[in-house]
């Protein structure tokens, strides 16, 4: 049962919203149930693995090359709070690992009085066969040559023979978790990884059986992405500038970065590139992406030297950029020897395609697609054949496969192949700009019902903020549940503008390290509220009828609106907001924004201010508060302390909070939840003329 103040459901009077009256019941949440291909991994076999998340079901799948003709594995319900996650296909195709459960959080959705643990599964491709349980674990990776499953156990590592009945787990190395960005050597014998020393970090070499580590690397600085050379001589990897103790870091803004390497045998470091003060390109979709070799002579790398987030090729001593300029790559894949597969938006800002780059030429082809968002989800498969999600206006990210050879998609998803059929009555959304309250231009995609109006209006605001909204299905299943739900809303009659505000990716450094932004002077804010009066300038829109809803740094920017600008804003809804930016959550592993995004002690009288807290005198507007009370982001506490001093000042305030849910809401029936109470909330709030 969950925990709430919010425990009515309204019913539309004759005076709401026509199309709302017109639409399906109020307990209908079947457009919430589309498909969504979640994790990809690939093998050089040429097969693939995937899951396919649907309601609250989600199912493993694979397929082998060339034919790709696609074979259920597994599927596993959400309602215990265990989906699959962590898929990983063998070298050879033939076996597949998964996770059920979540290794840290100590989530618990279901109110089990044995709270799930991450549990490891081995299952064979072909079908037809029940997983095998390995063991309580995550993280699985096969060794490459496919004959051992590591994992994470506790802070151990451990490891199983794969393909023997009769094969029990064994403690592969002892400490071994803390081991992290594993890069293994071909033979399977030994690995490479960087362990975090607090601070400052060293690049080891571990030889299975031996007693010790050997350091390659160290120093006072901090290492990541090492990624061992084809011809296994080399290992490459970024340097990052060491913490000072005296210094509170915000984790979302760039530093500087160098590009080096080492001899597998050991002896002197060699910088290959080192950017300015703020060229490290670490915020990313793919991490992998980073850093890697196209040949044994070749590194590639993503930067953002001149502002822009490229990708660059070192060799022979010199560097050349292979990405255009003044647009950003968000994710790649060495497709073949030599051939970059890179996710990027240099055709059009807004949306996301896909190129072939030849590293060695840089001649670039363009991916025949006709999807709008593009995702790669870390997959490349056989020196030929790529997988990746496509969506658009109206179909969620299913996967693609393609022939790099040709540049063409040789196999594709749909949602109806999984059943689903639900078509939106309102049109799909329209890419627009708008004038921030500060006079800057930014970008959105407006949701319009049918007919004239005038309607009620939402903003909607997305989380991150490290993120950017298209006119079509995200490619994360957080945002995908949040575009359903914007499509939804313009059926029942609202207009909808989903604003990409500055923090955001894909424009630009400057954009998303806009001055003033966050906990400083909520800079990014004036983008919000440029919103509200831009929908309040439409004549389709009631300018008294005009509310903001968002999750994360959404729910934080929602409560700004309501607590600076209740005069534009007449209602919200603030799903998991950080409301005190001043505020440190003193729950052990939490994100803690406070302290992430680098509120020192000294700055906590500006963080305040900067808050909705340094404003909430002025909030006269209705709110749901939504959120798990597991959170392991954003404190439940953050919607607890707001919830009182809403209360004191007669604020009509209501609360949802679930027990033992995440940040992400694991089950499908937080998210049916989540708009059963929202969708009445509006309706009674900005549905009545």
């Amino acid at each position: 049962m969950r925990v709430s103040t919010f425990v009515s459901r309204f019913l539309l009077a004759g005076a709401a919203l026509a199309a709302a009256s017109a639409a399906s019941a109020a307990d209908d949440t079947a457009f919430l149930a589309f498909p969504m291909a979640t994790e990809i991994s690939a093998a050089r076999a040429g097969a693939f693995a995937w899951t396919v998340q649907q309601g609250d079901k989600t199912q493993l799948l694979a397929a082998r090359g060339p034919g790709f003709k696609r074979t259920a594995l597994f599927t596993q319900s959400d309602v215990d709070g265990t989906p699959i996650t962590g898929v990983q296909i063998s070298p050879d195709g033939a076996w597949v690992a998964f996770t059920t459960g979540f290794a840290s959080g100590g989530y618990n959705p279901a109110s089990l009085l044995t709270p799930p643990k991450a549990t490891l599964w081995l299952v064979s491709s072909a079908g037809g066969a029940a997983p095998v349980k390995i063991g309580e674990g995550a993280s699985p990776e096969f060794t490459p040559d496919g004959s051992r499953l590591v994992y994470r156990s506790g802070a151990d590592l451990w490891a199983v023979a794969v393909g023997s009945a009769d094969a029990k787990p064994e403690m592969l190395v002892r400490g071994g978790a803390a081991f992290a960005q594993r890069a293994w050597a071909a033979d399977g014998k030994s690995f490479f990884f960087v362990q975090d020393r607090g601070g400052w970090s060293f690049l080891g070499h571990h030889t299975l059986g031996r007693d010790r580590v050997e350091w390659l690397v160290t120093g006072a600085d901090r290492l990541s992405h090492p990624v061992l050379s084809p011809d296994g001589k080399t290992v490459a990897y970024l340097r990052w500038p060491g913490r000072e103790h005296t210094v509170t870091y915000d984790n979302l803004e760039n530093q500087p970065v160098a590009v080096e390497t080492v001899a597998v045998s050991g002896g002197k470091a060699t910088t290959l590139w080192q950017s300015g003060p703020r060229g490290g390109s670490f915020i990313s979709d793919d991490d992998e992406g980073l850093l890697r070799w196209s040949d044994s002579k070749t590194v590639v790398f993503r930067a953002e030297e001149d502002g822009w987030a490229r990708l660059y090729a070192a060799s022979g001593g010199k560097v050349r950029a292979l990405t255009g300029e003044k647009c950003e790559v968000a994710e790649s894949e060495l497709a073949a020897p030599d051939t970059l597969f890179v996710i990027h938006n240099c055709r059009d800002l807004d949306t996301r395609q896909a190129s072939l780059i030849t590293v060695s030429s840089g001649r670039e082809r363009a991916v025949e697609t006709k999807d709008v968002v593009l995702a790669l989800a870390s997959a490349a498969g056989d020196g030929r054949h790529v997988a990746l999600t496509g969506a658009g206006a109206d179909a969620s990210a299913m996967l693609r496969i393609v022939d790099s050879a040709t540049g063409k998609v040789t196999y594709a998803e749909t949602p109806a192949d999984y059943g689903y059929r639900h078509s939106f009555a309102a049109p799909p959304p329209q890419q627009v700009r708008l004038t921030a309250s500060d006079g800057e231009s930014v970008p959105g995609q407006l949701f319009l019902p049918k007919g004239k109006g005038p309607h009620p209006a939402l903003v909607y605001v997305h989380g991150g903020p490290t993120r950017q909204m298209f006119a079509g299905f995200h490619f994360s299943g957080y945002y995908a549940n949040d575009y359903a739900m914007n499509r939804r809303l313009a059926e029942m009659g609202y207009v909808v503008l989903a604003l990409n505000y500055r923090s955001g990716v894909g424009y630009g450094r400057a954009f998303r390290e806009a001055p003033g932004r966050a906990w400083r002077a909520a800079s990014e804010y004036a983008d919000v509220l440029g919103a509200g009066r831009w929908l309040a300038a439409r004549a389709d829109v009631d300018p008294k009828r005009i509310g903001i809803w968002g999750g994360s740094y959404g729910g934080l920017l929602t409560g700004q609106a309501l607590a600076r600008n209740s005069d534009v804003f007449a209602a919200g809804v603030a799903i998991h907001g950080v409301f005190d930016w001043s505020w440190p959550s003193p729950v052990p592993g939490h994100l803690n924004p406070s302290v992430f995004f680098g509120v020192a002690e000294a700055d906590r009288a500006t963080a305040l201010a900067a808050s909705p807290l340094g404003a909430v005198a002025g909030w006269r507007s209705p709110v749901l508060l939504f959120s798990g009370d597991n959170d392991m982001n954003v404190d439940v506490r953050e919607t607890v302390d707001l919830a009182q001093k809403l209360r004191r000042q007669g604020v009509d305030v209501r609360t949802v909070l679930l027990p033992g849910e995440s940040h992400g809401l694991i089950r499908f029936s937080a998210w049916q939840e989540l708009w059963h109470d929202q969708s009445a909330f509006f309706s009674e709030t900005l549905g009545q003329r």
